[in-house]
């Protein structure tokens, strides 16, 4: 059938028929349309959704997300705080000083080592101490000292208490003593070397009984003193006060601290006047070496690191808070608990040290006072300026009176620089002690090797 036939035979249907079909023809464009319409809508809006998300989650990928650290940083932990640091930088780990120390037999004598470590304007003295070997040493270092090639700081330490040397020995542990000079203000100690600006940085102080006497009357005197912990911020506050008012005069002046005599009576009454302090700062380190007595109201050091006497006040405060009674008390109640036969040989002891050699030479000393006076006087600045380092102590001594001073060494050209001192040739005594070099000889003769 052609289209002419087939458009013909349409004209038989109802007009009705054909108006409806018109009109829906109509409406399926429309609808056809409106498909089409949100088909391609569709796609758009999927395709848009898919940028958009995109590029949300290419932004945040260049984002750095919560808990986690950018390339150029990393975390490092120590004393249990997190710190962010940079690549080029170097974040040291704490290292505890008492991993360090050897534990050393008591018996065992060595010949102590000394150096000169230029701190700030001051010249340290550092001995050497027994240590783990070399390489732990060598693992432990921190920062160089500055202007002191092969020396180091503890690593993780800002305090200088203790020190490590590399040298032809290898690596070496060294412990600070004391300033190189006549006097010093020991506020500088505290700042310059224990880093200690404020009683703020003293967490506790620890007070323990002298140990002169361990004898079972003396060890009863210590147990019944004690151990105190000081932390309360007052009291904390007023021994710093003390301190860092000192001034300091160097080592080996045991004649100006003054303890007493090393008799059982005299040795039991420094006990009772006497404390052993322990500071320990907010870094972790704990200072050892401080002393007090009471009986010249001094505190001091070992190796006779004496530091000036205090004020009465300054000595009532210092006393109650380390519960010190008065030294008239202590001599009150040494002389009660001391056995009568202790007593006879004591005072048998001092007759036979005052005794005079002959009436002649405590004749002529009882003529020179004022120079024996002058003597002492003169001796003793000669040894707080080092020129003397084999003389141990000095003093004036009765029946007959002259100067006593004792040395230890027999080298004669020693000896004869020290009579020159004695212009009159009757007034000075020369003891010998037996003990080996003193503590300023050694650390001369250590020096004069090391240059």
């Amino acid at each position: 059938m052609t289209r002419d036939e087939l458009f013909d035979s349409f004209g038989g249907l109802n007009d009705e028929l054909l108006k409806r079909s018109e009109q829906r023809g109509q409406s399926m464009k429309k609808r056809g349309l409106l498909v089409n319409i949100v088909r391609y809508g569709s796609i758009a809006a999927c395709l848009a959704l898919g940028i958009g998300v995109g590029t949300y989650l290419a932004d945040q990928a260049l984002q750095p997300q919560e808990n986690e650290v950018p390339d150029s940083t990393y975390v490092a932990e120590s004393s249990d705080v997190q710190t962010e640091i940079q690549n080029e930088q170097v974040l040291e780990k704490y290292v505890d000083v008492a991993m360090l120390l050897a534990k050393v037999d008591g018996n065992t004598e060595q010949a102590q080592k000394f150096a000169r470590v230029e701190i700030s304007e001051n010249t340290a003295i550092y001995y050497n101490v027994e240590s783990v070997g070399s390489d732990k040493l060598q693992e432990s270092t921190g920062i160089e000292i500055e202007g002191m090639d092969n020396w180091y700081q503890i690593s993780g330490h800002e305090d200088l208490q203790y020190l490590i040397s590399a040298g032809t020995d290898g690596y070496e542990l060294w412990e600070f003593s004391s300033f190189q000079s006549d006097s010093y203000c020991y506020k500088d100690v505290l700042t310059e070397i224990y880093r200690i600006d404020s009683s703020e940085d003293i967490a506790e102080i620890v007070v323990e009984p002298a140990t002169m006497d361990n004898s079972d009357a003396g060890k009863a005197i210590q147990s019944e003193i004690g151990v105190t912990n000081i932390t309360d911020r007052e009291s904390v506050e007023k021994i710093y006060q003390v301190l860092s008012s000192l001034i300091c005069y160097g080592s080996d002046q045991w004649e100006m601290i003054g303890l007493g005599d090393d008799t059982s009576a005299g040795m039991q009454k420094q006990m009772r006047a006497g404390r052993y302090l322990m500071l320990k700062t907010t870094q972790g380190m704990e200072i050892t070496s401080l002393k007090y007595t009471g009986i010249t109201g001094m505190f001091y050091e070992y190796g006779g690191i004496a530091y000036e006497a205090l004020s009465v006040e300054q000595k009532a405060v210092v006393e109650e808070i380390l519960g010190i009674e008065t030294v008239q008390e202590n001599e009150e109640m040494v002389s009660e608990k001391l056995a009568p036969a202790a007593q006879t040989k004591e005072e048998e002891n001092v007759e036979v040290a005052d005794a005079p050699v002959d009436e002649a030479t405590y004749s002529d000393a009882r003529e020179y006072a004022d120079e024996l006076t002058d003597l002492l006087d003169r001796i003793s600045k000669a040894m707080q300026g080092k020129e003397l380092p084999f003389v141990t102590s000095a003093g004036i001594y009765e029946n007959p009176d002259r100067v006593k001073v004792v040395v230890n060494t027999q080298d004669e050209t020693a000896i004869s620089k020290l009579k020159e001192f004695d212009k009159t040739g009757k007034l000075l005594e020369i003891k010998y002690s037996e003990a080996v070099a003193g503590f300023e000889k050694q650390m001369i003769e250590d020096l004069e090797r090391a240059q």
